[in-house]
C-alpha cells in the first residue's frame, strides 16, 4: 500500500519553504493543508512573486490568515501517512521541503518519502520518462498540492497497477 505527497513552495531556491502540502491515498481520498510560515521555528522569509502569481497562486497573506501551524501539519501527516509502506513524491524538491517542514517543527516524519522515479526504476524497471508521459496524459499540472498528488498516484497506478 502506498500514498503520494506533493508540496507547493514559496519558490525554487535553497531559501524556499513549503506553503502547501497535499496527499492522495489509495482509495482516492486526500487532503491539502496550507502552511502558515509565521509558525515556523526558523525564519521563513523567501518569497518568489513569480511563483505566487504564475504558478500556485497562493498569497503570503492567505497563508498567514488560513494556514495551519507547522507542528499541526507535521502531526497530521504523521497520523495519516505513517501507516503506509511507501509515500511517493515526484521531485527531489519535495524531499527538501519535507525536511525543512519537519526540521522547523522539531519533529521527524513517521513515514519515508521516496522519489517515485527512483522507486519505479529500481523496483519495477520502469524508466522515469514513462512516468512523465503517464503524468502528462492526465492534462496540465494545476500546481495545487492535493491535485498534483492525485495525478502522481494515478500515473503510478497506470504503470504498476
Amino acid at each position: 500500500m502506498w500514498a503520494t505527497l506533493d508540496f507547493e513552495a514559496s519558490g525554487l531556491s535553497d531559501q524556499s519553504y513549503p506553503i502547501e502540502v497535499g496527499y492522495s491515498l489509495p482509495d482516492g481520498s486526500g487532503d491539502s493543508l496550507l502552511i502558515n510560515p509565521l509558525t515556523a521555528s526558523d525564519v521563513w522569509q523567501h518569497w518568489d512573486e513569480y511563483a505566487e502569481q504564475e504558478i500556485h497562486r497562493i498569497s503570503r497573506k492567505e497563508l498567514e490568515l488560513n494556514g495551519n501551524q507547522v507542528v499541526d501539519v507535521c502531526q497530521h501527516l504523521n497520523i495519516v501517512l505513517g501507516k503506509f509502506e511507501y509515500v511517493f513524491c515526484d521531485s527531489q524538491w519535495d524531499l527538501f521541503w519535507l525536511g525543512r517542514l519537519y526540521h522547523s517543527a522539531h519533529m521527524r516524519p513517521s513515514f519515508t518519502l521516496t522519489e517515485v522515479g527512483h522507486w519505479l526504476l529500481h523496483e519495477n524497471g520502469i524508466e522515469r520518462a514513462r512516468f512523465q508521459l503517464a503524468l502528462e496524459e492526465q492534462g496540465p499540472v494545476k500546481h495545487r498540492a492535493m491535485h498534483d498528488a492525485e495525478q502522481i498516484r494515478l500515473a503510478i497506478t497506470r504503470l504498476v497497477g
